[in-house]
């Protein structure tokens, strides 16, 4: 249940990434003005929107998503140092949220299978004997019996 949690944070994050990056890519009179009264380039604000929605896919795709989460920490941080450098202090809370929310999603990154142990145990053929699988032990060369599980044996 827990884990099913932590991915829809990832896809809201995910969309709103790509809300973000979309109004950089469309640039509205308000970011353009934006970049132009703090000096900053055209071409970094869509950079900034192609950065943004290739997060947004990141974080949308579980086998990206530790990807996206290092790139959306990025672009956030970024975001607040140069709010609060332009003394937009409401506005760099609201990407401190942003960027805070990236934790919960991490949590939603799919971890690599667990270490798959295998035993090999060789059976040893004594005439005579039974051997554990209800056979007859006979010269033969000893077989190797492999069983193979997710967790160390108890």
């Amino acid at each position: 249940m827990t884990g099913s949690v932590y991915s829809t944070v990832a896809l809201v994050l995910a969309a709103t990434f790509a809300l973000i990056g979309a109004v950089q890519l469309i640039g509205p009179e308000f970011v353009r003005n934006a970049y132009r009264r703090w000096n900053y380039s055209t071409r970094l604000r869509i950079v900034t929107g192609m950065l943004d929605i290739a997060a947004a896919f990141m974080l949308a795709a579980p086998e990206m998503r530790a990807w996206g989460i290092g790139l959306a920490a990025l672009l956030s941080f970024g975001s607040v140092v140069i709010l609060i450098n332009h003394r937009h202090y409401f506005s760099a809370l609201a990407a401190s949220a942003l960027m805070a929310a990236l934790v919960p999603a991490a949590l939603a990154v799919p971890r690599e299978a667990q270490v798959q142990f295998v035993v090999r145990k060789e059976v040893a053929r004594q005439p005579g004997v039974m051997a554990l699988d209800g056979e007859e032990q006979t010269d033969e060369p000893a077989r190797v019996i492999e069983s193979s599980f997710l967790e160390p044996p108890g």
